[in-house]
């Protein structure tokens, strides 16, 4: 059973950044670090243990939020490890919601990558604190002043160094840490040990530390008067200028790290609990938690939630919020990776799972009826989309209840059956995105499928002003038929649609057959009239017709009127 957690020594962070920097990597060495997993996998080799999809080790990137949670210094640090690649970005966005924090993991070149701008820009949008930490510093070419100065000249707000790298490439071994003015080098087990701080490197600590001085002073009105009268800060002044900077947003500190070697990650998980802020829980109100993730693992679906208000229990019969009904949260549990550690219950702040929810989605808020539902997830429109058939015959249905389940775990990914057309359409973030799609829905549910681009649903409409008649008579003897109907056509603006004005005074025709004529008018566009697509985006104007008291019926002027 886990320990329990008040919610003031709760970091829930989000890990960010481009493809490749190393977040999966450095996720993994914070759960080693921290003694949280006994050996240290790697995304390479399949090991790593927020990747444990089959499509994750098969292209060696992550997918879906990767959740673990690791213990350090009397704190939990629950780990959101989120994909780099744009296509899975939704999965970003869950992270971003669930966090109040981000580590934005970067390239230890000159060179600011795609992905560190579009991570910057995610922060800046949901107002998300942040620590930055330059990876891979034992790397040949690596350059940690060189990546410090590209953020600095394109980031807002700008990065400065929190912690300073000893050594370089292949002889990095250590880190200064400039709040504590403390040296550490680093064993082969991870370890560190505090060393003296090496001479030539004293001169750009203390460059550096001035730097940070005032960054902690300009974050807090109290703490830079006292800045400018005696020209320094304590080191407990630093820290709080340096917390409230970054809870507003005016600070980003920089971290240095090589996460495959061990160097820096201790360093750093003591950087998130004394920096980073904790989770503005309320665990004295009524119970409410926001599922911000579903996934699927050996047990079935499961829902990953963030309690938000009260103690989440074991077994707790919690009403759904954003869609009725009522769920039982029969486990629940701490997730690890695949790893479930078991859960009695969940206080305010925490991050946590249940199985087997029967009607919750990604999005939705359990708990009481206080207050309603939470915001739901903002996530992007689909940008890419394939039509797609069962390779082999009578698969239909399981295809479309494949992609049904598969939909409901990533709300990034549209299925549409188009009339118009007849086919069955998937859409999601990119082309990525959707081949994922098509490996499961072949893994989980057995269904292999062939796609081709999707045939476009056109559509009719008019450009310009037009008058007619429609006629229809016949009167051959007998009971005949009788409608003439006299319309004006204009073009709408896009997407307002169909458009009906009677114009009509007096009794031209009957106020019973000017619905008859509109009912003709719009069959006869769902049919189209140029080329067989449906007409959309027109005003249609009744202005004129005639009647005939005997022959005159509804079909007559329906046929009029087409």
């Amino acid at each position: 059973m886990a320990t329990d957690y008040a919610s003031d020594k709760i970091r829930n962070v989000v890990l960010l950044g481009h493809s490749h920097d190393g977040k999966t990597m450095l996720a993994e060495a914070m759960l080693f670090a921290s003694g949280a997993v006994a050996r240290m996998g790697a995304p390479d080799q399949a090991t790593a243990t927020t990747d444990f999809e089959p499509e994750e080790h098969k292209r060696k990137i992550s997918i879906t939020l990767g959740v673990a949670f690791a213990e350090h210094n009397g704190h939990k640090i629950n780990i959101l490890d989120a994909p780099g690649f744009f296509d899975f970005a939704g999965q970003v966005i869950s992270g971003l919601r669930a966090a109040e924090g981000a580590v934005v993991v970067v390239g230890p070149t000159a060179q600011l990558a795609v992905g560190t701008e579009v991570a910057w820009e995610f922060c800046n949008r949901s107002s998300k604190p942040r620590i930055v930490v330059v990876n891979k510093l034992d790397k040949e070419n690596s350059d940690f002043y060189g990546a410090v100065a590209a953020m600095r000249e394109t980031l807002s707000p700008r990065p400065f160094p929190l912690h300073l790298p000893i050594g370089a490439e292949q002889d990095f071994r250590g880190i200064v840490d400039l709040l504590h003015l403390k040296a550490f080098v680093t064993a082969e087990d991870g370890k560190g040990s505090e060393v003296p701080i090496p001479d030539d490197m004293k001169e750009r600590v203390e460059e550096y530390r001035g730097q940070l001085i005032e960054a902690a002073a300009e974050s807090d009105d109290s703490l830079l008067e006292k800045y400018l009268d005696a020209g320094t800060l304590s080191e407990e002044e630093i820290q709080r200028g340096l917390r409230e900077g970054i809870l507003q947003g005016k600070v980003a500190p920089v971290v240095c790290c090589s996460a495959t070697k061990l160097l820096g990650v201790r360093t750093l998980m003591s950087t998130i609990a004394e920096l980073m802020p904790p989770p503005e829980a309320e665990p004295d109100k009524p119970v409410k938690a926001f599922v911000f993730s579903t996934g699927g693992d050996q047990f079935g679906r499961v829902s990953y939630f963030k309690v938000i208000a009260g103690t989440v229990k074991a077994d707790a019969h919690l009403p759904n919020l954003s869609r009725g009904g009522e769920e039982r949260l029969a486990q629940i549990f701490f997730p690890r990776g695949k790893e479930h550690v078991a859960a009695a219950e969940v206080h305010a702040g925490d991050i946590a799972a249940a199985t087997k929810l029967t009607h919750t989605l990604t999005g939705d808020t359990l708990g009481l009826k206080d207050g309603g539902p939470l915001p739901a997830l903002d996530l992007p429109g689909p940008a890419y989309s394939l039509a797609i058939t069962p390779k082999a015959r009578g698969d239909e249905e399981k295809i479309s209840s494949g992609l049904a389940r598969l939909s409901e775990e990533d709300p990034t990914l549209h299925v549409e059956r188009v009339e118009e057309t007849k086919q069955l359409v998937i859409a999601g973030l990119g082309d990525v995105h959707l081949d994922v799609t098509l490996e499961k829905l072949k893994r989980k549910y057995g269904v292999e499928a062939t796609t081709q681009a999707p045939r476009v649903a056109y559509r009719e409409t008019v450009s310009s002003h037009s008058r007619a008649e429609g006629r229809h008579v016949k009167q051959s003897g007998g009971h005949g038929q009788y409608g003439i109907c006299v319309i004006e056509v204009n073009p709408t603006k896009r997407g307002e649609g169909f458009v009906w004005e009677d114009k009509i005074f007096g009794g031209a025709i009957p106020q019973n057959f000017r619905a008859s004529v509109q009912k003709g008018i719009v069959d006869n566009m769902a049919k189209g009239v140029v080329a067989g697509y449906p007409m959309v985006d027109v005003k249609v104007t009744l202005v004129d017709g005639k009647y005939h008291q005997v022959d005159s019926n509804d079909m007559a002027f329906q046929i009029a009127g087409s």
